[in-house]
């Protein structure tokens, strides 16, 4: 079975190589058909010279017809220099040789009976040109009858022929050809993108349903053990506070660790109804400055604290030091016997949002156990009850921020706290109230 971690890599690579192999099918099928497309004016250009010269040695009316039922607009023969001997319809007095002297070479030796096609896009015609039959041996200065038994006169004897028609009908193939598989290549991405998006989407809404479907178990599993853990802890608190009252003195300090635990227990069974519950509290204008320097005198380890200035929030003053005490908590624990080097700084961002970051030189989140820390009661602290992330979050949330942590570039944790800043004239509390 795939693994949480490794099956997005896998499903992406998968769909990016299957999409890949169908783009490489698309262009492979594009380049063929273009390739065929000029094969085929190639032999329409064979074709079309093979008609014309064969009409033209019967007549010139008849060379004119075939060039008609051919769409040939012009057929010329010329010289080795590229100048016009003799022509019927409309070609030019010259023909640039060079242009073609690379690709006439190469026919010439592997096949000289054909000659060489290309689309001019400038008049829109297709040319053709090639070598005539027709050779010329120069031998002891007199000149050499050819295979058909012709004596050439002039000496400058025409050597080239050629001949263009119209070539529109072949562009718009090619055109049409090239558009149709751009088109296809970019629907290829679009739908690759979009299977990418909906396979994300897909993932992120069934991780949200579990997260649900767990909460929800959570919650009503939370909310039994809660009230059945509050009743003890109450008789328990009750018989503790008789002890102490008739137990002697000597036996007083033994009851010292039932009674943090006890506290402990109470604080935790507090912490639980605090998840459980709507987390928004009672928001008022909270000084964050002032109340990150109360929180860092709290702890005996040093803390650096930097801000460009000061700046408020809309929270419920509890929760607010809830967030903030567990987080400074985390960083300060966060190295063993070890300084943390804890710094907070805030600053400020776009759209009036605030960045508070509590950062750490700690032992760093294990990436086994990224996915995780956020999860209720998930610790890997030994005396740890892994409900604090999960309710700082929840009430971070609550006022339309977000609470991340990551790892800090050379070694550590940053637990990244992002809030709204708070616009409104500074309200007193009414916890403050007398």
């Amino acid at each position: 079975m795939i693994g949480d971690g490794t099956e997005p890599y896998i499903v992406i690579t998968g769909l990016a190589v299957a999409f890949l192999m169908l783009i490489f099918l698309v262009v492979f099928l594009t380049t063929a058909l273009i390739d065929r497309e000029q094969l085929r004016m190639q032999s329409e250009a064979e074709r079309s010279f093979n008609s014309v010269f064969l009409a033209l040695q019967d007549s010139t009316s008849k060379a004119l017809r075939t060039m008609a039922e051919e769409s040939v607009s012009g057929i010329g023969v010329y010289s080795s220099m590229g100048r016009r001997v003799l022509s019927l319809g409309n070609v030019p007095m010259t023909i640039p040789l060079d242009r073609f002297s690379s690709s006439l070479e190469l026919i010439s030796k592997s096949n000289p009976n054909t000659g060489v096609a290309t689309y001019n896009r400038a008049t829109k015609t297709i040319e053709y040109i090639r070598f005539s039959r027709l050779t010329i041996l120069l031998d002891t200065g007199q000149l050499t009858l050819t295979e058909s038994g012709l004596l050439p006169t002039p000496i400058d004897f025409p050597d080239v022929l050629y001949l263009h028609f119209d070539g529109e009908a072949y562009h718009r193939r090619l055109v049409l050809t090239g558009a149709i598989g751009i088109a296809s290549t970019l629907v290829l991405i679009a739908l690759f993108l979009l299977v990418l998006n909906i396979y994300r989407s897909n993932r992120r809404y069934r991780e949200t349903i579990a997260k649900q479907e767990s909460l929800v178990n959570l919650g009503q599993a939370a909310r039994t053990l809660t009230h059945e853990i509050k009743n003890p802890l109450s008789a328990i608190t009750i018989q503790l506070a008789l002890l102490k009252k008739t137990l002697p003195e000597e036996y007083i300090s033994d009851l010292v660790v039932i009674d943090q635990e006890l506290k402990r227990l109470s604080q935790l069974t507090n912490k639980v109804s605090d998840f459980l519950r709507n987390p928004l509290g009672q928001p008022v204008q909270v000084d964050l400055n002032e109340l990150l320097e109360t929180l860092i005198k709290c702890f005996d380890k040093p803390i650096t604290f930097k801000s460009e200035k000061r700046y408020y929030i809309d929270f419920d003053e509890d929760r607010a030091r809830s967030v903030f005490e567990n987080l400074l908590k985390n960083a300060v624990e966060s190295a063993g016997d070890r300084d943390p080097q804890v710094e907070v700084e805030i600053a400020g961002g776009k759209r009036n949002m605030l960045y508070i970051s509590i950062m750490d030189r700690g032992d760093g989140i294990p990436a086994s156990e990224a996915r995780k820390i956020f999860d209720p009661f998930f610790t890997t602290k030994i005396h740890g009850s892994g409900i604090g992330l999960s309710i700082s979050r929840q009430f971070v949330k609550a006022r339309g921020g977000n609470l991340r942590l990551y790892r800090r570039d050379g070694g550590g944790t940053v637990a990244e706290v992002t809030l709204p800043r708070s616009i409104h004239p500074i309200r007193k509390s009414t916890k403050d109230t007398p």
